[in-house]
């Protein structure tokens, strides 16, 4: 008698999709616009999946020797990445991340002062006040407009070798690719879900639409001699 521990839960949605396929079979298809039993391709779906004892007993051989290959192949390790190793000769600084925020903030003081020299300076000016220190704060605002244009252009350049250094430290240790699956474990995957597909679910699916008065599924039984099973399950 088969239960529906045969099939561990890590092999539903692989079931799930078996069922999918045999849905959009042109021999399913078919036998559904022919049918009157009055299922719909959601219906057959539902029953397929409540059925999966039964269906996937016609497949018990095969789905056997693919657990044996499974259980015997090793497990990918699951390692935490670790952080990228310290090169030597390059001590981090305690104060590396004071560059960028200097690189923000002495822009924008420098704009602000220079706008500030220069509205008092052309202010003055206009109002004949003090025409030696009107020129001293327009000189001071297009000094200020120099270190503000000088300093975003420093900070600019910064950000971009950085962006190249990461770029580059990224491209030189390239993640690990994963291991090639056990062509073996997987020859014998695919002859499981064939068994199943061909045994189990096509023949289900049609004893279904052809009535209930169709036999279920033989385990391990010919792809032509597997009726499908009777009754809800």
């Amino acid at each position: 008698m088969h239960d529906r521990d045969h099939v561990p839960a890590a092999d539903d949605p692989d079931f799930a999709r078996l069922v999918d396929r045999a849905l959009d079979s042109e021999e399913v298809k078919d036998a559904l616009r022919r049918s009157d039993t009055g299922l719909d391709t959601e219906a057959l779906r539902t029953l397929a999946l409540r059925a999966g004892a039964a269906v996937t007993a016609t497949a018990d051989a095969e789905y056997r020797g693919y657990l044996r290959l499974r259980t015997a192949a090793p497990a990918a390790p699951t390692v935490a990445p670790e952080p990228p190793p310290q090169q030597p000769g390059t001590p981090v600084r305690a104060g590396a991340g004071v560059l960028p925020a200097l690189g923000v903030l002495v822009p924008a003081l420098a704009a602000t002062a220079a706008a500030l020299f220069l509205l008092l300076g052309f202010g003055l000016r206009a109002l004949g006040l003090s025409r030696r220190l009107a020129d001293e704060l327009v000189r001071a605002g297009f000094t200020a407009t120099g270190v503000a244009a000088a300093t975003a252009l420093c900070g600019l350049l910064w950000l971009l070798v950085t962006a190249a250094r990461n770029r580059s430290a990224a491209a030189a240790d390239p993640l690990p690719e994963a291991p090639d699956p056990d062509p073996a474990l997987a020859r014998a995957h695919e002859a499981w879900q064939q068994a199943v597909l061909e045994r189990g679910v096509i023949p289900f699916l049609l004893g279904r639409l052809d009535g209930p008065h169709r036999e279920a599924p033989r385990p391990d039984g010919p792809a032509g001699s597997c009726p499908g099973p009777t009754g809800r399950p």
